[in-house]
């Protein structure tokens, strides 16, 4: 297999013209003729993603989030995404960016996280004004109505980490998943759900949820979209049995 085959493989699942327009998916590193040897997966290349590659060996890293995300006028070592993106450059490593191409298939990333959760099957938002909220988000309608208080705890110790979440206001009957950094789309959220599962919500974001009434959980960006990357992993693992798992914590926050 080349790089350009597996490029093609997932076109073929997560179409890469799905994707949002500002989105840099696809090749960001390499080239469509190199042979592949070892794949790895990743959330985010982050330093210690960059570390673990070159010590593995791989020579190709599918991952969720851009390296490459603002224009870069130079690639010069030091920290940071340029930085990093030389030294995977320079070890003969491509990189794959999937991001938003996953989040707009069917299944993409919000229905992975549906799934964890064990929502019945979503379905995409209603169209509105902002036609991205469509695009990677879902609602699900609930077999059985869930207290507020029950659904936040439910995706806190299911999804193992910490969330907020605003006052409750009434039985909730169906839930929008916008994972990742949803604040913007709450309007989107309240037209179509009782609830919002989402992360990134601002002060101003909750309360406009809140007044709308909508119930908001903010579960943070990354732990929202693990269920989303870990479904990534297990399509890569049809096409290459031996791919890795290269673990790095995207999350910024640490206390």
């Amino acid at each position: 297999m080349r790089v350009g085959d597996l490029l093609e493989e997932l076109d073929g699942r997560f179409a890469f013209d799905g994707a949002a327009s500002w989105d840099p998916v696809g090749l960001q590193i390499g080239g469509v003729g190199r042979p592949v040897s070892h794949v790895g997966v990743c959330h985010e290349v982050t330093d210690e993603v960059t570390a673990r590659t070159l010590a593995d060996g791989i020579d190709v890293l599918v991952t969720y989030h851009p390296l490459l995300f603002t224009p870069t006028t130079s690639l010069v070592e030091g920290p940071g995404s340029s930085g990093r993106a030389l030294r995977l450059a320079e070890a003969g490593v491509s990189v794959i960016v999937v991001h938003t191409a996953l989040d707009a298939a069917m299944p993409g990333t919000a229905d992975a996280l549906a799934d964890v959760l064990g929502f019945p099957q979503a379905i995409r938002l209603p169209e509105s004004d902002d036609p991205e909220a469509a695009m990677i988000g879902r609602v699900s309608r609930l077999e059985v109505p869930m207290d507020p208080s029950a659904l936040a705890s439910h995706v806190a110790s299911t999804l193992g980490c910490e969330v907020r979440a605003t006052a409750p206001n009434g039985p909730v009957h169906s839930v929008a998943l916008i994972p990742g950094s949803g604040g913007g789309f709450i309007g989107a959220a309240a037209a179509a759900a009782d609830a919002v599962i989402t992360g990134d919500v601002s002060h101003h974001r909750a309360r406009e949820g809140s007044e709308l009434g909508l119930f908001v959980i903010d579960a943070g960006h990354a732990c929202s979209e693990r269920p989303g990357v870990m479904a990534l992993y297990s399509a890569i693992l049809d096409v290459e049995p031996d791919a890795a798992f290269v673990e790095g914590d995207p999350t910024p926050w640490k206390g």
